[in-house]
């Protein structure tokens, strides 16, 4: 397992292109095309892990995990209760798996970043990275042996072959119903009940714990893949407006969901620490939490504008395209 993560060019990765949905018509015609990209785009990132043991790919495949699990419950009308809950309690596990060493990607890049901020005391600095590093890679060997183990594999090929099924099958007449249901609408009030979950959680920004910024962060990336997976069928400014919106949110509240877990971070890696080091490592510590609260307070700031913009957003009938 490498250390360091491949520059693009070296290893590219697969990303989910921009799902074209104009000549469906259907909520059924949707949610397979929908549901083929999400399979396609972790199969393809999948097969280049396993070749290369990208990390790139791998972060691909998280991504993909999580899209898959929106859509379902986009869709989830239309979905056996025991198929949306085997494939969900499976990409959840994976996701949970992956998502400690992302944290460590990123704290690594940023807070714990090779930047020194007190020159004097280098050489501490350097234990505190040499453990983070170490840290990194068993996240990355224990992923490795998960997702080549066979458990993730098999959920691709099961996935694939639910989604070819008949769905309607297994439904009620409530289900079957919606199966044939004109497209356009269900996309409007999918966006529309989205964005309204959004609005209910973090009204009130600067009363909410770091981890219910958290989870209000879910809720916008919630927004972002409904954008994402109906934005041909409307109007490109008006999706973009949204999607912009969104993406400094998630950028926002992602700063300082990264500074909370950088923190907790820190505190483990004080725990492993030569003894010698600790003074000067608090040092650091207290140096890296002063910027890190400066910072922070900032992009809080800059949400509360963005959650204004986003309350005046709204998307209707009249902005979708002609079918």
């Amino acid at each position: 397992m490498v250390t360091e993560i491949m520059p693009q060019e070296q290893a590219p990765t697969y990303k989910l292109p921009d799902l074209d949905l104009s000549e469906d018509e259907t909520v059924e015609a949707a949610a397979k095309r929908i549901f083929k990209e999400c399979s396609l785009h972790l199969r393809m990132n999948f097969d280049r892990f396993s070749v290369n043991r990208d990390e790139a790919a791998l972060m691909q495949i998280r991504i993909g995990m999580r899209r898959t699990r929106v859509a379902m419950r986009v869709f989830r009308q239309i979905i056996h209760p025991e198929i949306q809950t085997k494939f969900t309690r499976e990409y959840r596990y994976f996701g949970a798996l992956l998502g400690e060493a992302r944290d460590l990607d990123v704290f690594l890049a940023g807070i714990l970043n090779e930047d020194c901020p007190l020159p004097d005391l280098e050489e501490s600095y350097e234990e505190l990275r040499f453990h983070a590093l170490a840290m990194r890679e068993e996240e990355y060997e224990v992923i490795e042996r998960e997702i080549m183990g066979g458990r993730f594999e098999h959920q691709m090929e099961m996935f694939d072959h639910w989604r070819k099924e008949d769905w309607s099958k297994r439904l009620g007449r409530s289900g079957k119903k919606l199966l044939t249901s004109p497209l356009r609408s269900f996309a409007v009030e999918i966006i529309e009940d989205g964005r309204q979950d959004l609005l209910s959680r973090g009204a009130s920004i600067e009363e909410l714990s770091t981890e219910e910024l958290h989870r209000v962060r879910k809720f916008v990336k919630r927004s972002r893949y409904h954008l994402r997976f109906f934005s041909s069928l409307f109007q490109q400014e008006k999706i973009d407006e949204g999607y912009d919106i969104l993406v400094e949110m998630q950028d926002s509240l992602g700063h300082v969901n990264d500074v909370k877990e950088g923190l907790r971070l820190m505190g483990q890696l004080g725990a492993v620490v030569r003894a010698d080091h600790i003074a000067n490592i608090l040092l650091l510590m207290a140096e890296k939490i002063s910027e890190a609260g400066e910072e922070v307070e900032g992009h809080l700031a800059g949400f509360t504008d963005l959650w204004h913009r986003y309350e005046d957003f709204n998307i209707s009938e009249k902005d979708l395209l002609a079918a």
